[in-house]
């Protein structure tokens, strides 16, 4: 059996498929011209022009699909630049905001050492005041308030002369009722202290400088259930009741309740000088040298 000759591929095996559908297209086109021309009795001679056009149809088409995939990748280049760029902006931003806290952390640490040590000077400045306000009030240059007694003397009424009251008599009640545990003591609104002292002036009586007259009362403040029974027991109480027997004193003690004694008016210094903080001890009223 002879080998029969090869066959030639159809046309759309292998045109391309591009190329086929425009040649068809433009194919199909021509006929339809040539039978109008055939109808009108014009000449169908084929012409080469279209194949030319067609050439150029597709040259244009291939130059658009180029511009439009170059473009295609210039913009894909962008968008990774640009998103790339942003990635680099949030880890900026992130570092940054690290930075941020850390640094807000220890500023919080300083903020809560500071408030500490401010709670600690407070407490300091407290311990300080109250230690300030004892003194004070010790020494008499401190308002008090607390319980105590009443203790109110007075002339005889026929007294004259030397039966009368005298600073010495006033000075050895007050030491008395210190012996007997009086805490602050004043007399007719005046203060007793350390600098502070009885003084006759005629036949007057001055306290801190300021005249106080009969009766003579003593506001106490103390231990009201055993300040009169010492009074009774010391020896600076027994030499008082000896004094105003022999006297002829009035003489009264009476539970006050609560007292109230106003605080000493602060001295002016003289030849004395108020000594820095750095020198001061804390030692209170009634403390001893070792």
């Amino acid at each position: 059996m002879a080998d029969r000759p090869a066959q030639p591929l159809p046309e759309h095996v292998t045109e391309p498929l591009l190329s086929l559908i425009t040649k068809r297209s433009l194919d199909a086109d021509y006929e339809h011209v040539a039978a109008r021309k055939r109808a009108a009795g014009g000449s169908t001679e084929d012409r080469p022009v279209p194949r030319r056009t067609a050439a150029l149809v597709l040259l244009v088409f291939g130059a658009l699909v180029t511009v439009a995939a170059v473009q295609t990748s210039r913009n894909a280049t962008v968008s990774n630049a640009n998103r790339a760029s942003l990635i680099d902006q949030i880890d900026v931003r992130r570092e940054a905001v690290k930075d941020l806290n850390r640094q807000l952390a220890t500023e919080q640490n300083q903020v809560l050492a500071l408030q500490r040590k401010l709670t600690s000077e407070q407490t300091r400045t407290r311990a300080a005041q109250a230690r300030l306000d004892k003194v004070a009030t010790d020494a008499g240059f401190g308002a008090a308030r607390g319980p105590g007694v009443e203790v109110t003397v007075d002339n005889s009424p026929d007294a004259a002369g030397g039966q009368l009251i005298r600073d010495s008599d006033l000075t050895l009640l007050a030491n008395a009722l210190w012996a007997s545990g009086a805490q602050a003591i004043s007399v007719n609104g005046q203060r007793l202290t350390g600098s502070g002292a009885f003084r006759n002036v005629g036949f007057g009586i001055l306290v801190n400088n300021q005249p106080v007259n009969p009766p003579y009362v003593f506001t106490v403040i103390g231990d009201p259930n055993t300040l009169p029974a010492n009074l009774l027991s010391t020896s600076a109480g027994a030499q008082w009741y000896a004094l105003k027997d022999s006297l002829g004193f009035r003489f009264n003690v009476s539970d006050g309740a609560t007292m109230t004694v106003p605080a000493a008016a602060t001295p002016t210094l003289r030849s004395a000088r108020v000594a820095p903080t750095t020198d001061l001890d804390t030692r209170t009223q009634g403390d001893s040298d070792s």
